[in-house]
């Protein structure tokens, strides 16, 4: 991975110089050539970070400091505390030392050099400062004579043979460096990358490769003998790391940091597709459900189908630039102590990636709780919210995903990466959503219904079901809507829950409390203590019916009798079996509740 990540910087033109790091400045002080103060430039919240030179952790001791971009206290020498500032003049020497040595290099260090040490110059700027809303600990630089002196040619020479006091690389024999391959001397300890501070990652940042512990070191050999990197390529690293942690998006209390090894238009990309909601700001409350609606299906895929166009294109010669042996390189990471955790690796061509991320879409499409349509492909990030435990504060749901799917989910991207069949907690996690939340599945006004909130949920199992039957190589595995192909005993009394719900409903539309609030989670585990009781209730609701009415209910309970035939019903289901009887009852009632039910259901209606 390392060199993936080397070339990504290369083909990006991320790898900046060595010993520069990118800072996030509040603001440039902006000089004159002979160092007279012109005003303070807030920058945008935002802004795009600046490269400048870096010493590392040298600079939080006691003595050091960062040279040109620092925090405003130490070129300004702003003792606001005593006690916590008692180190700031030392530095500030330090500060005005490297000004000095870089003049030389660079005239516009002596311009800086000069304003600082002019104690109504800094008056000026401290106060300025203060109008901004600036504080000493806002990192700042300096712009002198119209140019930020840390992207000045002078700047590069100069740190480039100043920094070498800093570094401490091993002598003797040159090692062979594990990005780029050449025999360079080696860094004794890597750089730090910022942005895992949200996934558990440190203040200071995170090393990718470090060897602090006696269980990283093998053969007696220490720190970065053990795998050796150059200074070129493990900058080159650090760039592609620093780029791609920023741009990607927070899953199971890691950054899913992807790329490819050729450029892929962000509309084209599935991967963005699938973890569509989990970049920007967070909501503070769940994606609703989907709504209903005829093309729903496929209007909402436009990366599905960017991406199916791109590789259609590549294949007849049209578009020759992505080949379809492009590759994808996906890379969750978290931060742990200092260190950066991988927390998986997964790598294939774009035309995997976009067949398997396909099929997962697939895979959870389901008729819509009315029947008018296909439910849209849901979000990931909204569907694991349906595998959350029952209850808890709505406003904190995404901590808890991180928290309570922490081990599930990078399981559950992992199936849906590679095309693996989901793991059985998916399952077991969607039925128990399913029991706690099923309030009447009646749709009619007046009636309070939660099988709004609970389709993501069914989707989930239909997608767990499917992948174990495909594995096993059946024929016939559960389709979108309702099964007209032989039906499994425990589909068949979903099917019936549903009916009897419907029933019941329509002949007591005041009730409170439905079969299904009263019945779904009994029957949904011991169907055959729970059936014959719906079956005596049933008899009565019948008779509250127009005889119309009750005669197409009968004979729509006498066909799914028909299809369970001399089979018994099963005192218990095991897990598949109760997501059989959710996906039947789940689609006899899309089906009752289409408006052309004959069309939909021709052997139930």
């Amino acid at each position: 991975m390392l060199s993936e990540l080397a070339q990504y910087a290369q083909d990006h033109k991320l790898a900046a110089q060595a010993g520069f790091k990118p800072k996030s400045l509040k603001g440039y002080i902006h000089l004159s050539a002979d160092g007279t103060f012109l005003g303070v430039q807030v920058m945008e919240k935002g802004a795009a970070p600046v490269y400048a030179p870096d010493i590392g952790s040298i600079a939080n001791g006691t003595r050091c400091c960062n040279p040109l971009v620092e925090k405003a206290k130490i070129p300004l020498c702003m003792v606001e505390d005593e006690k916590k500032d008692k180190n700031i003049p030392t530095k500030h020497k330090f500060f005005l030392s490297m000004l000095d040595s870089g003049g030389a290099y660079e005239p516009k260090f002596n311009a800086i050099a000069q304003a600082l040490r002019n104690q109504e110059t800094r008056d000026a700027i401290i106060a300025a400062l203060g109008q901004s809303k600036l504080k000493g600990a806002a990192p700042i630089g300096f712009w002198v004579d119209g140019t930020p002196v840390e992207q000045t040619p002078g700047c590069a020479a100069w740190w480039s043979e100043f920094r070498q006091r800093f570094t401490n690389a091993p002598s003797g024999d040159l090692p062979r460096c594990f990005v780029t391959g050449d025999l360079a001397p080696a860094l004794t300890t890597v750089p730090k990358v910022s942005g895992l501070l949200s996934v558990g990652g440190h203040t200071s940042g995170d090393a990718f490769l470090c060897f602090d512990k006696d269980a990283f070191q093998s053969y007696g050999l220490k720190k970065s003998a053990n795998a050796s990197v150059s200074e070129e390529g493990m900058t080159a690293v650090n760039a592609a790391l620093t780029k791609l942690i920023g741009a990607a998006p927070t899953f199971g209390g890691a950054k899913l940091v992807h790329w490819y090894s050729r450029e892929i238009p962000d509309e084209a990309d599935p991967f963005r597709d699938m973890m569509d909601g989990f970049w920007g700001e967070e909501a503070a409350e769940p994606e609703p459900a989907p709504e209903e609606s005829a093309d729903d299906g496929e209007a909402e895929r436009t990366a599905m189908n960017s991406a199916a166009q791109l590789i259609s294109s590549v294949k007849s010669g049209t578009h020759v630039t992505v080949p379809l042996s492009a590759r994808y390189y996906i890379m969750p990471v978290s931060g742990a102590g200092g260190r950066m955790m991988v927390r998986g690796w997964y790598e294939g061509s774009f035309e995997e990636l976009y067949t398997n991320i396909d099929q997962w879409f697939d895979d959870l499409m389901l008729v819509s709780p009315r029947g008018t349509g296909w439910t849209k492909p849901p979000k990931l990030k909204a569907l694991c919210t349906r595998l959350l435990k029952p209850g808890g504060d709505p406003k904190k749901v995404w901590d808890r995903m991180d928290s309570e799917l922490a081990n599930l989910s990078g399981r559950l991207l992992e199936a849906i990466i590679i095309g693996n069949p989901l793991p059985d907690e998916v399952a077991s996690r969607a039925l128990c959503y399913i029991r706690s939340t099923m309030l009447s599945a009646d749709q009619e006004e007046g009636r309070t219904s939660s099988i709004q909130s609970e389709t993501m949920a069914f989707q989930l199992l239909k997608a767990w079901l499917v992948r174990r039957q495909r594995q096993r190589g059946e024929k016939t595995i559960m389709g979108t809507d309702i099964n007209t192909s032989p039906r499994t005993v425990a589909y068949c009394c979903g099917q019936l829950m549903a009916v009897y719900n419907t029933i019941q409903s329509k002949a007591m539309p005041d009730v409170n409390v439905g079969i299904a609030e009263r019945y779904y989670a009994a029957a949904s585990s011991t169907p055959a203590f729970v059936i014959g009781k719906l079956s005596q209730l049933s008899q009565h609701h019948l008779s509250k019916l127009d005889e119309g009415l009750a005669i197409h209910y009968e004979r729509m309970l006498d066909t799914i009798y028909a299809q369970i035939g001399q089979r018994a019903i099963p005192t218990t289901l095991n897990q598949e079996q109760q997501t059989e009887f959710a996906l039947g009852y789940y689609q006899q009632r899309a089906a009752i509740y289409a408006p052309k039910c004959d069309k939909l259901l021709a052997v139930s209606c």
